[in-house]
C-alpha cells in the first residue's frame, strides 16, 4: 500500500467517480482505476461494487475510509503547524478530547486557559477514548482526556475526576419526585443507553440484576441523551458532570443509589515531552471538575 493508492481511495470515496476523482488527483482515470485494484489486492477485499454508472462503496471500504480520514486529518494538522510555526514562531496546542469532555469541561477550560494564555491556536479533536489515545501516542495530540486506559504502551494516565452516575428524567416524569432512584424505578420505563460493549455502559447495566427497563435508544453522548431526555424520548443514568454543564430546561437530576463511578483521565505520552501549555490546559481542565463537582454538593 502505498500514498498514491490511499489518495485515489479518498477522491473516489469523496466524488464516487473514477473520472472526477482523477480530475482532483490530476491525473488519468486509467491510472485512479489501477491504484484502487493495487490497494484492494493489498487490503484483500473489494473496495467498489457498480451500479451502472455509479461506484458504490462496500461495507469494508466504509469502514476503512473512517481511519482514512483520520489519517488526512492529521496530515492537514501538520500543515497547519508548519503554517503557525512559520508565521508566529510559537506552534500550536494540540488536544485530543472525548466528547464529554469536549462538549461540557473544555468551553470553560479554554476560556481559562484563553485569560493565561491568548496568543497560542488551540486545535481540539474529538474521538473515543481508543482514537484520542492513539493521538497522543502517535505525537498527534499533545495531551489527551479520556474516560479509559487502553493497552498502548508508553502512554501515562492521570486521574483527574471521579464521578457517580445520577439520573436524569423529564421534570414531569413520576420519577422527578424521588430523592433517590432505585435499580427498580426504572421498570417499564424507555431507556436511553450508552452504546453495548462500552465501558460506562457496563458500569450502569451491572446494576440492573432483574433488568425491566426497556432498552429503547442507544447513543454514545451522554449530551445527546439528556437532549432525547428533555424531548420526553426516556429517562437514563448519566455522568453529573453532562447534567450540570448542560443545565437543559425541563431536564431534572435524582441520585442514583448505586455506586456507578465514572472517571476521567490527562493522556500524555513518554516518548514526547509534556510542554507547559498542556499542562496548563490540564490544569485548566482540573479545575473546571473542580467547579462542576463543588456544584454538585449544594444539589
Amino acid at each position: 500500500m502505498n500514498f498514491k493508492q490511499v489518495e485515489a481511495f479518498r477522491a473516489v470515496m469523496m466524488t464516487r467517480s473514477m473520472t472526477t476523482a482523477a480530475g482532483l488527483l490530476h491525473t488519468s482515470q486509467p491510472n485512479v482505476s489501477r491504484w484502487i485494484a493495487l490497494l484492494e489486492k493489498t487490503l484483500g477485499f473489494v473496495l467498489f461494487q457498480r451500479s451502472g454508472t455509479r461506484l458504490i462503496p462496500t461495507p469494508e471500504a466504509e469502514a476503512f475510509y473512517a481511519d482514512v480520514e483520520r489519517a488526512f486529518i492529521g496530515l492537514e494538522s501538520l500543515n497547519d503547524s508548519a503554517n503557525s510555526i512559520r508565521l508566529r514562531g510559537k506552534g500550536l496546542l494540540r488536544v485530543g478530547a472525548v466528547g464529554l469532555i469536549t462538549q461540557c469541561v473544555m468551553p470553560d477550560a479554554l476560556r481559562i486557559f484563553r485569560e493565561k494564555v491568548s496568543d497560542i491556536p488551540v486545535v481540539v479533536n474529538t474521538g473515543g477514548s481508543d482514537v484520542v489515545a492513539k493521538w497522543v501516542a502517535t505525537g498527534y495530540c499533545d495531551i489527551g482526556f479520556c474516560s479509559i486506559h487502553t493497552d498502548l504502551p508508553s502512554l501515562q494516565y492521570e486521574r483527574i475526576n471521579t464521578a457517580y452516575g445520577v439520573g436524569v428524567v423529564p421534570k414531569k416524569h413520576r420519577l422527578a419526585r424521588k430523592k433517590v432512584l432505585k435499580p427498580s424505578d426504572f421498570d417499564g420505563e424507555d431507556f436511553i443507553s450508552l452504546p453495548a460493549g462500552s465501558f460506562n455502559r457496563a458500569a450502569i447495566d451491572r446494576h440492573f440484576v432483574r433488568d425491566k427497563r426497556v432498552l429503547s435508544i442507544e447513543t454514545p453522548y451522554a449530551t445527546t441523551i439528556c437532549t432525547m431526555v428533555a424531548k420526553g424520548l426516556g429517562v437514563s443514568i448519566v455522568n453529573p458532570v453532562v447534567a450540570r454543564a448542560l443545565r437543559i430546561p425541563g431536564v431534572c437530576e435524582v441520585g442514583f443509589s448505586e455506586k456507578v463511578e465514572l472517571y476521567s483521565y490527562a493522556v500524555t505520552s513518554e516518548n514526547f515531552p509534556v510542554g507547559a501549555l498542556a499542562r496548563r490546559m490540564g490544569e485548566c481542565v482540573k479545575e473546571v471538575f473542580s467547579g462542576f463537582n463543588n456544584a454538585l454538593v449544594d444539589v
